[in-house]
């Protein structure tokens, strides 16, 4: 019976990223199941499917349950559809949607959205996806995001195609980049997965904040709009303009608001106040408890380096350090960049200059994820010009200002080298 399923136990293996080698192996698959499906497989029935135990022909409720883990509706529609798991076969097939011109249809993206039930083929997709911008295939680029089924798809994985996508756009003019976005903004399909997911700070002084415009005028949702308003005020500060004119509240009901969200608004309130006073930080941390803090807290560490508000990120770090850290996402480097740059900045306001110097050194910048590196890159090279100055190292400070002051020149974010300048006396 093994060789009969043969094929569904090397899926499930694929799937769940566990090698069964010994019994012990199913016990992890066991609860992977569980926790995918809310159905529970017994021990033993994984023994005789894996031959740990003398095989007997599985039920149609395992085979369904196991395809259910798979993301199919039932084993026979695993069946028909099985070849998703083949990565090879799935590339091969996108590579020939390209080929003479050919206009996406609905049958295609059927195969599409299958082949996306398995997370490894998010990439061929992707580049897919990417092809067809770069290319301006207009007509084919409505058909997909018409029929996109990118809610089952995991945050990672939509990571992953909100960034390449989005380079897609990157060979384009502004002219053409801002006319695809006309035709496609209209679909929460596109909305969410490409400029919610992939926030081009890179590019905020461009292309993206005729992007953000753009979506204010057709969205109804007001976490979009709050988004929207949260990044034209970004834009503004961070580009050292006047920003005192952008007040911003949060929606009546907001207990429905994504964490990022809702830190990114937290965020946008330390920035905004001359000085961070305990009200505020007594609402920060009520919000950090209720939620998990590498997530809320990815947007408020950012602010309270730049306004050097050490003492609250020393309480936060000191209260969450093991739950800031504590993360196994596809974009942990970009997370864990910002929460050692404000550990960095916390240990030289403590003199502790050993251990800033040794925060930095684990910022690997060139793995970030590319929506986020030059960003990241402002708030590290700030609290290198922090460090020297605290060491007294006049050359090291001068290099590292000249490194922030081409970030600042790509990006038009003069607020870096305005808060950095009381540092090069």
């Amino acid at each position: 019976m093994l060789n009969e399923n043969s094929q569904l136990l090397i899926d499930l293996q694929k799937k769940s990223k566990i090698t069964i080698n010994k019994v012990s192996d199913l016990k992890y698959l066991k609860e992977e199941i569980a926790a995918a499906t809310n159905k529970d497989i017994s021990f033993n029935t994984l023994r005789r499917l894996f031959g740990f135990l003398p095989n007997t022909k599985p039920s149609q409720k395992t085979l369904n349950t196991l395809s259910n883990y798979l993301n199919f509706n039932n084993y026979s529609s695993y069946l028909n559809n099985k070849e998703v798991f083949d990565e090879w076969y799935i590339y091969m097939k996108v590579l020939r949607l390209q080929l003479n011109d050919h206009v996406l249809n609905l049958e295609d993206m059927h195969f599409i959205n299958t082949a996306l039930k398995n997370n490894n083929n998010i990439i061929a997709v992707s580049n897919y996806v990417y092809y067809l911008i770069d290319e301006k295939k207009i007509t084919s680029l409505h058909i997909f995001f018409q029929n996109f089924n990118y809610k089952k798809i995991k945050v990672g994985n939509l990571l992953k195609f909100a960034i390449i996508c989005s380079y897609g756009f990157y060979k384009l003019s502004e002219k053409n980049i801002l006319e695809i976005y006309k035709e496609l903004i209209i679909y929460d399909s596109f909305r969410i997965t490409i400029p919610f997911y992939f926030i081009d700070y890179r590019n905020l002084n461009g292309y993206y904040i005729q992007v953000i415009k753009l979506i204010k005028k057709v969205t109804k949702s007001n976490s979009d709009i709050l988004f929207c308003e949260l990044m034209e005020f970004y834009q503004k500060y961070y580009s050292n303009k006047e920003y005192k004119h952008i007040e911003i509240k949060l929606p009546k009901v907001n207990h429905e608001l994504h964490p990022v969200l809702r830190g990114r608004f937290y965020g946008y309130k330390i920035l905004f106040t001359d000085k961070l006073d305990d009200s505020l930080k007594n609402e920060i941390l009520e919000a950090v408890k209720k939620t998990k803090p590498a997530i809320l807290l990815i947007e408020i560490f950012p602010s309270l380096v730049v306004k050097e508000e050490f003492e609250f990120l020393n309480e936060l770090l000191e209260n969450f350090y093991e739950e800031i850290f504590d993360t196994d996402r596809w974009s942990s480097k970009s997370t864990d960049a910002n929460f050692l740059i404000g550990m960095a900045n916390v240990h030289i306001y403590k003199g502790n200059l050993k251990a800033a110097k040794s925060s930095l050194e684990l910022v690997e910048l060139d793995k970030i994820e590319l929506a986020y590196t030059d960003y990241i890159a402002l708030f590290y090279y700030l609290t290198k010009v922090r460090l020297c100055f605290s060491k007294n190292d006049k050359d090291k400070l001068q290099e590292s200002y000249s490194c922030l002051l081409e970030l600042e020149k790509n990006m038009g974010f003069k607020k870096f080298s305005a808060v950095s300048k009381k540092y090069l006396k």
